[in-house]
């Protein structure tokens, strides 16, 4: 059975950050419409900020173990979560941006994206020490912004 620790955590959470970015920098590239373009392009740089976030996170957690009681059952939890996130693996990304044919399609990934990395970072909050709790429930609320951008985009769009 994986065992995960606190710091392999924040390792997933950096790797999700950084597909992230590789896909928005990848949808920016790609649009011809100036207005998701620019969405895209500032998620991007949002992705890149929080990569740079959990990488001094996780330099507090190198021989971090969270204080949990079943710490077993609640990685495998954690492990799950992060294998259901559409860009826990860099083949994931191309497999994902295979099947974007136009706007719509891209919209619909990254909201299902930011829906996913919310879920995992607010149980990842789960793990860190209560002095680092701000630090998490910050790019949690990052992530909530990028989804509301994204459904009023898609909103605003569709009228």
């Amino acid at each position: 059975m994986l065992f995960f620790s606190g710091s392999e955590i924040i390792k997933v959470a950096i790797q999700i950050e950084k597909n992230g970015f590789a896909f928005y920098r990848s949808l920016a590239d790609s649009m011809e419409q100036k207005d998701v373009k620019m969405l895209f392009d500032h998620l991007a740089n949002e992705e890149e900020k929080h990569i740079r976030s959990f990488e001094s996170l996780y330099e507090t957690f190198k021989d971090y173990e969270p204080d949990i009681p079943d710490k077993e059952e609640y990685y495998d939890y954690i492990q799950a979560m992060a294998g259901m996130n559409v860009f826990t693996k860099k083949e994931g990304i191309d497999e994902v941006l295979n099947k974007v044919k136009d706007k719509k399609d891209a919209l619909d990934m990254a909201i299902r994206f930011e829906k996913e990395s919310i879920i995992f970072f607010v149980e990842v909050k789960g793990l860190v020490r209560e002095s680092q709790m701000d630090a998490i429930e910050e790019l949690v609320h990052q992530e909530q912004e990028h989804l509301r951008k994204l459904l009023l985009f898609t909103r605003d769009n569709n009228r």
